[in-house]
């Protein structure tokens, strides 16, 4: 019976041994799931900062799951335009990103959009690197944030025609794909037709 008693007391020791080997080395339950920081910080140190469209509180300090996400920082400046870059990073790639908006402006003319319902406008824009007070070659992206007020057709590189659908305020979205900076200027749509000329 002693034996018996002592077999079954190694057994258990070994499984109680097996088991907490196997609980420290993480293939037991009780594991958490792997998650990665990143610090965004910047230019201006105000600048509101998006993890996948949801304003972050503390940019220093953000915990990303697994997987890839999309971070946005933006400020919106005096005269109502918003200065935006965005980033697509992988978690656990990069520990830190660092932003710029004061670096480049996208101008616009007119500088005012205004538009009526049913007419057209022609905006022509420039993008102008603030350190050196010069031009850069750009490649505008453009659109609407809403095409049931406004619609927006690129007719060449730095020129986009503006629609007036309806009556409203929105905004275009101006792109430049090298340097990944977004200006998005306010539209306003009139909802009645211009005085004769």
């Amino acid at each position: 019976m002693r034996n018996r008693t002592i077999r079954w007391t190694t057994g258990l020791l070994g499984v109680l041994f097996a088991l907490s080997l196997l609980a420290c080395s993480g293939g037991g339950g009780g594991g958490g799931t792997t998650t990665f920081s990143l610090a965004v910080t910047g230019n201006p140190t105000g600048a509101r900062v998006y993890l996948n469209g949801q304003l972050v509180e503390n940019p220093q300090r953000i915990t990303l799951l697994p997987g890839t996400h999309r971070i946005r920082v933006e400020t919106t400046l005096s005269n109502g335009q918003v200065v935006a870059q965005e980033f697509t990073v992988v978690a656990g790639s990069v520990g830190s990103i660092q932003y710029d908006l004061s670096r480049y402006q996208i101008e616009t003319n007119p500088a005012t959009i205004e538009v009526w319902a049913g007419e057209q406008i022609q905006v022509a824009a420039t993008l102008r690197d603030l350190q050196t007070n010069g031009i850069v070659s750009a490649d505008f992206i453009f659109s609407v944030r809403d095409p049931n007020l406004a619609t927006a057709q690129k007719l060449s590189t730095n020129a986009v025609r503006i629609t007036g659908v309806r009556q409203g305020a929105t905004r275009l979205v101006i792109t430049d794909g090298g340097t990944g900076v977004t200006f998005e200027v306010p539209i306003s749509v009139l909802d009645f037709p211009p005085p004769p000329n």
